[in-house]
């Protein structure tokens, strides 16, 4: 799972550059037909996924990126339709919002979104906090701090 995280953080980087980078899956899990498939590129074009290709596809220009995966199995990123990205349930969760200050919220929420991340969660709804999830979100989208896609109520 770490390696798929890895490599989807790397695709995002990349993305920002708009070359175009090849996955070569050995297997894709195929959520539309319900299967799993193999031998297949997953063609990136910035952000975009553009096409799943048979095959392994060679790159048009120098400038692209492969992505050698085949021996590994590649899916999609998982999406949570329910969170608070500011806490976690542990044992002192409750006592926590007597104890902890908004800087300990904020900077514990930016370990909650990696750990989210490298689940494999790519996508969050957050269903609102203290107002560090709105912060968290903007931080991740300019690319400050690592974590998954966060929808949040504001």
């Amino acid at each position: 799972m770490k390696t798929f995280v890895h490599i989807f953080i790397l695709l995002l980087v990349l993305s920002v550059n708009g070359q175009t980078t090849y996955l070569h899956c050995g297997k894709l899990v195929d959520t539309k037909n319900g299967n799993v498939v193999t031998n297949k590129t997953i063609v990136v074009s910035g952000d975009k996924i553009t096409s799943v290709e048979d095959g392994f596809i060679q790159p048009t220009s120098s400038s692209d990126t492969v992505i050698d995966l085949k021996d590994k199995t590649v899916m999609p990123g998982l999406i949570d339709m329910h969170v608070h990205i500011e806490h976690e349930t542990n044992p002192n969760r409750y006592l926590e919002d007597y104890v902890l200050n908004d800087a300990d919220v904020a900077f514990n929420s930016v370990h909650f979104a990696e750990v989210t991340l490298m689940a494999g969660f790519t996508t969050v709804r957050d269903l609102g906090g203290t107002g560090v999830n709105v912060s968290l979100r903007n931080a991740i989208n300019a690319g400050k701090i690592v974590g998954p896609r966060i929808f949040t109520a504001e």
